[in-house]
């Protein structure tokens, strides 16, 4: 049967950390094995089979742990109340005080702060105070399942207090005003109960705080009120005391009431000057109108003046004359000057003229005496306003600190009203207890249990079990860091993998390995197949097995080998090189007391002398003969390197079963004379950073190592893998 696995060629170095590189590829410990199986599903069902006891095992707690916490956790019963959080109350007065509306981030910070008020202390002593949870122990033992000893009783108030908090679970959702308030307790109506009490007791904190604000600016303005009215009347009484002295009265209220226009303070000097000027210049007016009525007149003709033609009586007679001068020019057409008709209508003509111009005259010297009049009135009043303008301005100087007096007395009642007309709104809203909190749901005892919950429970211990599973595999494998997939081989020692034997659950392989069809004899075939292609060349002359330590299946493979390439017709030589732990003479049931290794490396005998036939044809062996004293010495020299082109000659392959590499250095003598080299790794049974060591030093010592072979494998753990499967059901 032909090897699964192509060989490649031998890395060029190998770092002293065991990581090898060739041609820029890098192998080893650089790349680790466990972070590269993270994805590789086939490394990980082979994680899971080799741990798959302590991972059941862990799983299996798990679910006990989970079944458990359903079955012996208290029941917790929790009770869920909701109310609703409004930035402003609704206004009842419409002269309540209200704060601007809040956007944003300020709305968030407003609400936040509610459910912090909740969440508080000092709620948590008023729900303890209003149900009276602390006067005795009965609370803490519905809360624990279990009563307290010897406590005192700020001792209880405190852990009262404490037990509210802890199950106190305030909720405030996204974009919504309506804030859950949920308790958790034992019991179901214990925990109805608390949750309406913080819901009521929250609303009337909140109404006594806006009515302790409202009291405040009660007490505040009343105080203030006070002291505005006593200063009011202090400068009141200042100021009559100082009217009095100075002799000053006050008229600007009857003035404003006369002319409807508000005054400013006027005393009655000021009064009487005012009003005579008023009438003074009312006076002045009246005159100069007068003098211009008289000026004109006396310049413009006495029958042409306005007030003369506009005038009844003068108007008939003018109508008269107009009647008499026509009736008169009529007689004097027909008549003669001196007839009496003509000479009575003339004389009647002449007196209605007189009469005319008699009443123009009076006209005009009626409107001469007006002029008078008015002038000798101006005149009048000037003298009286020139009299007290005197008197007016002495009593300026008395009216300026009058003035001073008089405003702030305007200021000390202007702040008098607004103050009294502040406290009458505080008083009317005082009582109005308008809340922005309000009550939606009110907590009922609830029915059923909100823990534990059995199947997240359960599921919740799996999912622990299993991450304490997964971290318990990787720290297996961290702290025993063993090769247990073949692939390993390649990845980890970089060592082209020559074949992989089963564990032999029969307990002894050699037995097994006469079986051609077993699972062993099959490997054997695979590797020796393996070994066989593993050069151009053809089969080395020399092939030397070896170990990181004992026990690993060294010594039965060299055998299986040698066994086997002798059935094919090769003429072998098995050696056991082994001058201090000598196994293979049990295998081939030979006396190791006899002749051997050893002998023939001291010269002692020819090596056709010290090599015994055996029940195998084709197969001879060598034993390893007396155990020197020192065995490392036999190999330095050059008998090593005789001897083996001695027996060159005679045989096709020469096996040499060597020691293990780690425990002494024989290993490494014998693998510079050795044609080829193998590696042998029991499953399990040696660490990577061992198996790593040994390779480094093979190398080191110029060992050829054409692979590895991984010894003791359980295929049925590996699920019978095509890659690593011998086993072909003929």
């Amino acid at each position: 049967m032909k090897a699964h696995l192509a060989f490649r060629d031998v890395p060029d170095h190998l770092h002293d950390d065991g990581s090898a590189h060739r041609d820029g590829e890098t192998f080893g410990p650089a790349t680790s094995g466990l972070t590269r199986d993270l994805l590789d599903f086939e490394a990980m069902r082979l994680a899971f089979l080799i741990n798959r006891k302590m991972i059941l095992g862990i799983m299996a707690g798990g679910l006990l742990v989970g079944v458990a916490s359903a079955v012996f956790m208290p029941r917790i019963f929790t009770a869920r109340a909701s109310i609703q959080i409004d930035q402003q109350a609704r206004k009842v007065l419409g002269t309540e005080d209200s704060e601007p509306l809040a956007n944003g981030s300020e709305a968030d910070r407003m609400l936040q702060t509610q459910v912090d008020i909740l969440n508080s202390r000092a709620m948590a002593r008023r729900v303890s105070d209003a149900l009276g949870l602390a006067a005795s122990d009965t609370f803490l033992e519905q809360s624990t399942g279990r009563a307290p000893s010897g406590l005192t009783p700020g001792e209880r108030v405190d852990r009262v207090i404490d037990t509210l908090q802890r199950n106190l679970d305030v909720d405030l959702p996204h974009n919504s005003r309506v804030v859950g308030v949920m308790y958790k307790s034992r019991d179901a109506a214990l925990s109805a109960k608390v949750a309406n009490t913080f819901v009521a007791e929250f609303i009337k904190g909140n109404i006594q705080r806006k009515f302790s604000a409202s009291s405040y600016s009660l007490e505040f303005l009343g105080n203030q009120l006070s002291v505005a009215k006593r200063r009011l009347e202090e400068s009141e009484r200042t100021l009559i005391t100082y009217s009095r002295t100075a002799s000053l009265i006050d008229t600007s209220a009857g003035m404003a009431g006369k002319t409807g226009i508000a005054q400013g303070p006027q005393s009655l000097v000021t009064a009487n000057l005012v009003e005579l000027n008023d009438r003074s210049a009312e006076a002045k007016a009246n005159r100069l109108q007068a003098e211009e009525r008289w000026h004109q007149a006396s310049g413009t003709p006495l029958m042409q003046l306005p007030e003369v033609l506009s005038n009844n009586a003068v108007q008939q007679l003018l109508q008269q004359r107009a009647e008499q001068a026509a009736k008169l020019q009529e007689l004097r057409a027909h008549l003669k000057a001196d007839h009496p008709s003509v000479v009575q209508a003339t004389t009647q003509l002449n007196e209605l003229d007189n009469e005319a111009r008699t009443i123009a005259e009076s006209i005009r010297g009626s409107i001469k005496n007006q002029y008078m009049v008015a002038a000798r009135q101006d005149g009048a009043m000037q003298s009286a306003v020139n009299g007290l303008k005197s008197a007016t301005l002495s009593e300026q100087d008395r009216g300026v600190r009058y003035n001073i007096l008089k405003r702030e007395v305007d200021t000390n009642r202007q702040l008098y009203d607004s103050l009294l007309q502040r406290y009458k709104e505080v008083s009317a809203a005082a009582g109005v207890t308008v809340n922005n909190i309000s009550q939606i749901d009110v907590a009922e005892a609830p029915r059923k249990p909100t823990s534990p919950r059995v199947l997240i429970n359960i599921g919740l211990s799996i999912i622990l079990a299993a991450g304490a599973a997964v971290l318990a595999v990787i720290l297996r494998s961290r702290l025993f860091d063993t090769i247990n997939d073949p692939r390993d081989v390649e990845r980890r020692l970089a060592l082209p993998l020559l074949g992989v034997v089963p564990m032999d659950l029969g307990g002894s392989p050699l037995t097994t390995l006469l079986s051609p069809k077993s699972d062993i004899a099959e490997a054997y075939h695979a590797i020796r197949t393996s070994i066989e292609l593993s050069s151009s060349v053809g089969l080395p002359k020399s092939l030397l097995l070896t170990s990181s330590s004992p026990s690993e299946g060294k010594s039965t493979s060299s055998y299986a080998l040698a066994r086997d390439f002798a059935l094919q017709g090769k003429r072998v030589l098995l050696v056991d090189a082994d001058l201090r732990r000598p196994t293979l003479h049990r295998i081939v049931d030979v006396d190791p007391g006899v002749n051997g290794f050893s002998s023939v490396l001291a010269r002692k005998v020819g090596f056709q002398d010290a090599v015994v036939p055996t029940l195998i044809e084709n197969l001879s062996f060598l034993a390893s003969g007396p155990v020197p004293p020192d065995p490392a010495n036999l190999f330095s020299g050059t008998s090593l390197r005789e001897f083996l082109a001695e027996v060159g000659g005679s045989f096709d392959l020469l096996v040499l079963d060597a020691p293990p590499v780690l425990s002494i250095a024989d290993a490494m003598e014998l693998t510079a004379e050795a044609s080829a080299t193998v590696f042998v790794l029991q499953t399990g049974g040696v660490r990577v950073k061992a198996a790593q060591q040994s390779v480094m030093r093979l190398r080191r010592a110029g060992g050829n190592i054409i692979g590895a072979i991984v010894s003791k494998y359980d295929t049925k753990m590996a699920g019978y893998d095509y890659a690593y499967s011998y086993r072909y059901g003929y």
